[in-house]
């Protein structure tokens, strides 16, 4: 037990320094967003279906959250081997101290050798943050036609050093990084094609580039060397680069992951948080946001955090800005602003800037769901109602007016010529 708490422990050190893109430990408290009661319902035709339910035990709404399923060859947890992961397009909320119940069918690759497995159900969010996880062991059948990846084997070659795969060596944007592994092949000869993917930090962020590589034939038995030069880019950034091998179309192995880090100015808004769903006229706002400095680690010095508030119909309701230090230290703001009408369906708009330059920009829609906001929402519109038939009762007071006007004026020159 005390073997896996410390795994998991480091595991959580190692994610915090493959985000910045580097492996140092920081002070860093994930929002508490668990997972519970996974369940796996079914299993047939290559679909694991299942269910789990989140569970929000932060004071705040977070925003934009997301999920993903992660196939494990093994169950005891320091002996699993990452074969897959699919992340879901469905995002949601939680609300404080909430809980919802989620389903997913996940396609696992029908190659994999039958054996036992560990599905794992993990709550990201659209920053790349995994939070809270739940795994349950399954026993799955496949065509047993898998190639291995010898994870201890991998590597990014840069510069004439051997660095972890997962490190983010920090680079110029025209130097070169190689991505280093061996591959065996366990069973009958077979050939295949590496297809490659590079994210923006973490795989729930932009897809920067996708492509393929040549084919690659492995005789039985077989164990190769494979070396792949990563892409170039100029724009700061830690990049992640996702190998996966494909035969007529079907995934024919696990993934390797590799990271690195091209230096320069840069930040991230990681986290934004509302601690309500509505807002009546004459109360404050609090909004707590985590944001972080350059991929690189590095120190640029002061940024603006510039957050404006709007209704559910895009109009300005508030504004503020304040500033921050970008370096490779975690900053926690609450910025707390007073409104000056009733506010539902908040849109919050975040904006990280340094000088002319906006490092990076978030617009979140909050929908609601306290008995309190939807009470509110209703009062919007009775009062939005009675604003509309106050419009018609004054329309038709003075066309009365105007039509009474017009009456007398003519009924005066009728008089008049007489």
């Amino acid at each position: 037990m005390k073997k896996i708490f410390f795994l998991i422990l480091l595991s959580g050190f190692i994610f915090l320094g493959c985000f910045l893109g580097v492996l140092e430990t920081r002070a860093f408290l994930a929002p508490r967003i668990y997972v519970t009661d996974l369940k796996i319902n079914e299993i047939k035709d290559n679909q694991i279906k299942g269910e789990f339910s989140v569970s929000n035990s932060e004071q705040y709404y977070l925003t934009d959250l997301n999920y993903e399923i992660k196939l494990f060859l093994g169950v005891l947890f320091e002996k699993f081997k990452l074969i897959d992961i699919s992340v879901s397009g469905d995002k949601f909320f939680v609300t404080p101290n909430g809980t919802i119940t989620k389903t997913f069918i996940y396609p696992y690759p029908k190659n994999i050798a039958s054996g036992d497995y560990t599905v794992r159900a993990q709550i990201i969010t659209d920053r790349g943050s995994e939070l809270g996880w739940k795994d349950q062991k399954v026993s799955l059948k496949g065509e047993n036609k898998f190639l291995d990846i010898v994870d201890s084997s991998s590597k990014v070659l840069y510069g004439g050093k051997e660095i972890f795969p997962s490190a983010g060596v920090n680079i110029l944007p025209e130097e070169n990084v190689i991505g280093f592994f061996k591959v065996k092949n366990l069973g009958n000869e077979v050939t295949v094609t590496p297809r490659i993917k590079i994210f923006q930090r973490q795989i729930s962020m932009p897809l920067v580039k996708e492509y393929q590589e040549a084919q690659i034939t492995f005789a039985k038995g077989e164990t190769k060397d494979i070396s792949l030069a990563m892409p170039k880019f100029s724009a700061p950034e830690s990049y992640l680069a996702e190998v996966k091998f494909y035969k007529d179309n079907e995934q024919i192995s696990g993934i390797r992951y590799f990271r690195w880090v091209v230096k320069g100015e840069g930040g991230k808004i990681l986290y934004v948080k509302l601690d309500k769903d509505y807002y009546r006229a004459g109360e404050d706002v609090k909004i707590v946001i985590d944001l972080i400095g350059p991929a690189d680690a590095s120190d640029i010095g002061n940024g603006k955090l510039e957050v404006i508030v709007y209704d559910k119909d895009n109009n300005f309701v508030v504004k503020t800005i304040q500033d921050v230090v970008l370096n490779s230290d975690l900053v926690s703001l609450e910025i707390t602003t007073p409104v000056t009408k009733d506010l539902i369906y908040p849109i919050i708009n975040v904006r990280l800037i340094k000088g002319e330059n906006i490092l990076d920009d978030r617009n979140i829609k909050f929908p609601i769901f306290s008995e309190e906001a939807k009470g509110l929402e209703k009062e919007i519109a009775n009062k939005e109602k009675n604003k509309i038939y106050l419009i018609y009762i004054l329309s038709a007071v003075v066309f009365i007016i105007i039509i009474t006007a017009i009456f007398l004026l003519y009924k005066f020159k009728i008089n008049k010529n007489k």
